[in-house]
C-alpha cells in the first residue's frame, strides 16, 4: 500500500520496530527571506483563498517556504510528488508531497534526509504515519538520519528518525505568528539535512 494508508504513528512503529519519543530537538539557525517574498507569504498566510483546498495550500504556501529556504543548499532539491518506491513489500511506495535530496549523477533523486508531508483536513496523526513511512524508507535505502515536517500550512511540527529512534517534537510552529521562526527552524532542519548526504559521503568514501 502507498505510504498515505498508513493512519498512525503506532501502525508505523509496531511494522517497523520503531521506537517512539516526544522530546524537543528542534533547533533554530537564523536565515535572511528578501522583504517582498516574506510578504507576499504573510498576505497568502492571512487569506482563506489559499487554503481552500490540498492544492492550493501545497502551491501557494508550503512549496513557496521550502523553495525559500533551499535556495540557501546548493546540492538539495525540492521533490514534489515524486515516485519513491523502496519496497513493495513492505508497503513503502508512493509519491509523497515533497522530499528534500539532491541529485544523483544521473539526475535522478538521491535518498532524500527530509520530507515534508501536507496534513489533510489537519489530521496530523495520519500526516506523521505517512513521514514516518517515508523515513524508515529514506532508512532502508542507507539515510543514517532523517527527518520529517507535518504542516497544514499554517501549523508546522517536525520529527526525526535515527537508529530506529523515532523522536517527535512536542511543539507546534504557527506560520502566520511566527513566520520567521519558521524559516529558522526549517533553516536548521535543511542544514542538518545537507550534513548527514555529506557525512554519508565520507563514509562511503
Amino acid at each position: 500500500m502507498p505510504y498515505s494508508k498508513f493512519e498512525s504513528i503506532e501502525e508505523v512503529a509496531e511494522r517497523f520496530d520503531i521506537e517512539v519519543k516526544i522530546v524537543p530537538f528542534i533547533q533554530q539557525s537564523e536565515i535572511q527571506i528578501p522583504g517582498t517574498p516574506f510578504s507576499r507569504l504573510q498576505v497568502k498566510l492571512a487569506d482563506s483563498a489559499y487554503f481552500i483546498n490540498e492544492y492550493a495550500i501545497c502551491e501557494h504556501i508550503i512549496a513557496p517556504v521550502l523553495d525559500l529556504v533551499v535556495e540557501h543548499y546548493e546540492q538539495l532539491r525540492v521533490w514534489s510528488h515524486a515516485p519513491f518506491n523502496v519496497d513493495k513489500e513492505k508497503d513503502l511506495i508512493g509519491e509523497p508531497d515533497y522530499l528534500i535530496a539532491p541529485k544523483t549523477k544521473y539526475g535522478g533523486m538521491s535518498v532524500p534526509p527530509l520530507c515534508v508531508i501536507e496534513a489533510k483536513k489537519e489530521k496530523f496523526d495520519e500526516g506523521w504515519a505517512q513521514a514516518l513511512a517515508e523515513m524508515v524508507a529514506a532508512s532502508f535505502q542507507g539515510s543514517s538520519m532523517s527527518f520529517g515536517v507535518v504542516t497544514t500550512g499554517k501549523i508546522w511540527e517536525f520529527g526525526k528518525l535515527k537508529d530506529k529512534l523515532f523522536t517527535k517534537d512536542p511543539d507546534q510552529v504557527s506560520a502566520t505568528r511566527e513566520l520567521q521562526t519558521l524559516f529558522d527552524m526549517l533553516n536548521w532542519l535543511f542544514n542538518e539535512a545537507n550534513e548527514s548526504i555529506t557525512h554519508s559521503e565520507q563514509i562511503g568514501t
